[in-house]
């Protein structure tokens, strides 16, 4: 008999119908350390409905980790009257790949695995709303009927497309990120070794840009604070490098 609105997370009720907590509460639970991060990266026409979506999962822990990766394309904010009264429907599921059964991994400790996905949308899907998300989770059902959920990850469709002109004349690279973690009033060192212009942009665990930062430099250092000069919460929070030789994306952790 639950009704909307309601929030659930870990396979519990959490928040019940007061939507004011919603936001602490996931944050809270995002930032909690992760054994596996997750890099989303692929290419995406809007003029044939169709792509590719590169997801790789890396596992940061010193044990095997073996489950299942999902993949889906979600769209947001639908508007139709369904018949228990809702109105208005978010991250609606509108494909999953290459299933709902997803795939089975086993990721050997230090290492990291990439799923490569072709997919395609339909013409009346709102693409501005429509995003691609992942999670590997633990296949093994737990006492309270729930399976762990390791790290998950999201991209919004249309970045695919947006980042689409890189992908030909460029290669991801490993770069040095120190410290990681990091205090909240230190700062972190992007370590690049080679000199050429770059742009950074920095999010949070929601996916809202925090700070974007350009140059050109071997070296450069982030003072932990966001594009209005604020500093920026605990927690943790993810980087996307892009410039005209490479890319790379991760996380940076702050305590």
């Amino acid at each position: 008999m639950y009704i909307t609105p309601w929030l659930w997370y870990d396979g519990n009720q959490h928040g019940e119908m007061d939507y004011t907590q919603w936001e602490s509460k996931i944050i809270t639970r995002m930032n909690q350390p992760a054994p596996v991060t997750i890099y989303l990266d692929g290419e995406y026409s809007p003029s044939n409905n169709s792509g590719t979506i590169y997801a790789t999962f890396k596992n940061d822990s010193s044990a095997t980790i073996t489950g299942r990766v999902i993949i889906v394309i979600t769209e947001d904010s639908l508007f139709y009257p369904a018949p228990n009264g809702t109105i208005w429907h978010s991250n609606v599921p509108r494909d999953y790949l290459p299933d709902n059964n997803g795939t089975n991994v086993s990721i050997p400790a230090g290492d990291s695995i990439t799923i490569t996905m072709p997919f395609t949308t339909h013409p009346n899907w709102n693409k501005t709303h429509c995003k691609i998300k992942t999670w590997v989770q633990n296949d093994i059902m737990q006492s309270d009927s729930t399976k762990e959920v390791w790290q998950g990850a999201l991209v919004n469709l249309l970045e695919l497309g947006i980042n689409e002109e890189y992908q030909e004349n460029t290669k991801r690279m490993n770069i040095q990120v120190y410290p990681n973690p990091v205090r909240r009033n230190g700062s972190v060192q992007f370590n690049f070794g080679i000199g050429t212009s770059y742009e950074i942009s920095i999010f949070d665990c929601t996916g809202r840009q925090m700070v974007k930062i350009k140059g050109s430099a071997d070296i450069i250092n982030w003072n932990l604070r966001d594009g209005h000069g604020i500093s920026v919460n605990p927690g943790v929070y993810f980087y996307k490098i892009q410039s005209e030789k490479f890319f790379t994306s991760g996380k940076i952790v702050i305590e």
